[in-house]
């Protein structure tokens, strides 16, 4: 891959068309889009038998973000003139705070244990994730629209300056410190409060894997080592092709395909409309 298709990759140009990026990430968006509706209904079915908020709400808010990813490649490939750059910032500071909104809630929620009940914990999620990201879109908002430094869009006064790059390195770098004290947790005194799937680490590895190749992307390019566009560029395809899917596959899919645990939530259903359960009992299925 040359330095001038992964410039293109990371860093798009307005009034340049660039086919190839937007395909890149669509694609796979939309492979997984068909994924979901094919299983909509059965989805739907066991969500309003389970009547769990929680998967709900993780299920909701993964179809908000893989439609908003697919509308913004396609909305990039139709308005590709240069005065419709700060519609394409617009579109990735919306896309960039849903999925880090999901990307931090996944943590959050998981970090609490057995220290709040279904519905507390989501409305705690909810609260400190949305504040995450509502704080890191802020930040961007200034760098771009303030500061006139272009985070998702090239540069044409200097793209390699560290003006820009030391953001995503802070960035990575900070996400790189989450993930690896995730990794360290199981071996001290809080290990109680992480899951004991091994599907999890998994994913934390995957996500520190991710970083890391991120972070070392911004040092090259910030070092003006054009070879750190490709690096990097291979970080950003993983994220935004595959992020929806890897938290699917890590968290939903068991609770979907599970046959057994959907005969026990129709049993259940069908007990609580019988008024066998108390409201306090409810409130353990979140």
């Amino acid at each position: 891959m040359s330095a001038g298709v992964c410039i293109n990759f990371v860093s798009p140009q307005p009034g340049v068309r660039v086919l190839a990026y937007d395909l890149a990430i669509g694609l796979p968006t939309f492979a997984f889009l068909v994924f979901l509706a094919w299983g909509l209904k059965s989805s739907l079915r066991k969500l309003q038998r389970s009547r769990s908020h929680i998967m709900a709400t993780y299920y909701g808010f993964l179809w908000a973000i893989t439609v908003l990813n697919l509308f913004r490649c396609i909305l990039q490939m139709v308005q590709t003139g240069s005065s419709h750059a700060t519609l394409w910032n617009v579109l990735w500071l919306l896309t960039r705070f849903g999925m880090i909104s999901l990307e931090t809630s996944v943590v959050v929620y998981l970090l609490q244990g057995y220290v709040a009940s279904g519905r507390q914990a989501l409305m705690n999620t909810v609260v400190v994730s949305g504040s995450a990201a509502l704080l890191e879109t802020l930040v961007k908002v200034l760098y771009i629209f303030a500061l006139h430094v272009p985070l998702f869009l090239y540069d044409p006064t200097g793209d390699m300056r560290w003006s820009k790059w030391s953001f995503w390195l802070l960035h990575g770098l900070a996400a790189m410190l989450c993930y690896a004290a995730l990794l360290v947790l199981p071996f001290t005194q809080w290990r109680e409060l992480l899951p004991a799937k091994a599907s999890f680490y998994r994913y934390v590895m995957c996500m520190l894997a991710l970083y890391t190749t991120m972070t070392v992307g911004s040092i090259l390019v910030g070092s003006k080592l054009a070879a750190g566009y490709c690096v990097f560029g291979v970080a950003l395809w993983l994220y935004y092709a595959s992020y929806p899917a890897l938290m699917y596959f890590t968290f939903l899919a068991e609770f979907f395909a599970d046959e057994q645990l959907d005969i026990d939530m129709l049993y259940y259903s069908e007990m609580r409309e019988a008024g066998c359960f108390d409201d306090a009992y409810d409130d353990s299925f979140g």
